[in-house]
């Protein structure tokens, strides 16, 4: 499928609405722009029933091209994030014979199908055929270098009861104990959906306690609000259960904190991610730099977005790169 170098590329992107999913396809696609030349069109794909999923399977495995409804340009390359868009990008693969990408693994009966799977090494998969290993999940953050000292910012997740048990008491203590032993600092605190309301109490009193923290609730925020945050923080503290705002963060070139939570399994894959960076120096754990003192080591950028792109540019469009 190697083409001559190409003035622009077509790209057909499928969303299924999820903010995490669509900042894996929409970060490769920004970065791919910053090699070449890219057209995109967003498709928005909704909810399938469980009869027009399986009758989705069928026409999938039907040794005829059947139309499926979709009037589009033929495109260069198909892209998407997420079970829902896996159906349309296969179809749309099959209807055009292009190149099919997703982030992160598609089920078995599909996995084969799609010409590469952008796997995280936490998922627990080999890298061999058509699964490509990245640390973490690609996104849209990008190191501006316009990091300012004396500003730090702290991300609070909240409850998810299959993966960990929440302790708003210890979180509040243990955010208390950041700001206070950093009192230049300017610490902006956000929460998440998933915050409990008791915890944002408490991040509110901490807020009206000390001069230099500011509290913003999630939803008092403007889309595209912590990206800038990240942009000028120099220091960011994310509770463990937020690990895609933990590789933004690093993408992103801040210093990361990891606030513990109690995993209920210790086979929990975002436990093993975090465990991954830990043991590389990417990020600082709560309790070493607490009871040890420990400061955060050089290490290299993280950018698997662009990581990502140049993979895709390298296996069919290997002349961009030039």
């Amino acid at each position: 499928m190697k083409t001559p170098r190409q003035s622009r590329i077509h790209i057909i992107c499928f969303l299924d609405g999820s903010p995490g999913h669509e900042k894996q396809t929409l970060g490769i696609i920004r970065a791919l722009e910053k090699r070449v030349n890219v057209k995109t069109t967003k498709i928005k794909i909704a909810r399938r029933s469980f009869w027009q999923t399986f009758l989705g399977i069928v026409r999938l495995n039907l040794p005829i091209c059947t139309n499926n409804g979709m009037k589009i340009v033929k495109p260069d390359l198909i892209i998407g994030t997420g079970s829902r868009t896996h159906l349309s990008i296969l179809h749309c693969k099959k209807k055009f014979n292009i190149p099919a990408v997703t982030c992160m693994a598609p089920d078995p009966i599909f996995r084969f199908r799609f010409d590469i799977c952008f796997v995280p090494v936490h998922d627990g998969l080999e890298q061999k055929g058509n699964i490509i290993l990245t640390v973490g999940p690609p996104n849209c953050s990008i190191n501006k270098k316009q990091h300012r000292k004396n500003c730090g910012l702290i991300l609070i997740g909240g409850i998810d009861r299959k993966s960990h048990r929440w302790n708003s008491s210890e979180l509040k203590l243990k955010t208390e104990n950041i700001v206070k032993r950093k009192p230049e600092t300017q610490w902006l605190i956000s929460s998440s959906p998933r915050t409990p309301d008791d915890m944002i109490l408490m991040l509110e009193e901490i807020s009206r306690r000390y001069l230099n923290v500011t509290f913003y609730n999630f939803k008092d925020t403007e889309p595209g609000w912590v990206e800038q945050q990240y942009d000028i923080s120099a220091t960011v503290w994310v509770t463990a259960d937020s690990v895609s705002m933990i590789f933004e963060a690093l993408t992103a070139g801040c210093k990361v904190g990891v606030l513990p939570v109690d995993w209920k399994k210790q086979t929990n894959k975002f436990l093993q991610g975090i465990t991954y960076l830990e043991e590389r120096g990417f990020i600082l754990p709560y309790e070493r730099w607490f009871n040890q003192n420990g400061t955060w080591v050089d290490h290299d950028n993280l950018n698997e977005a662009q990581r990502c792109a140049d993979t895709i540019l390298k296996r069919w469009w290997p002349t961009n790169l030039q």
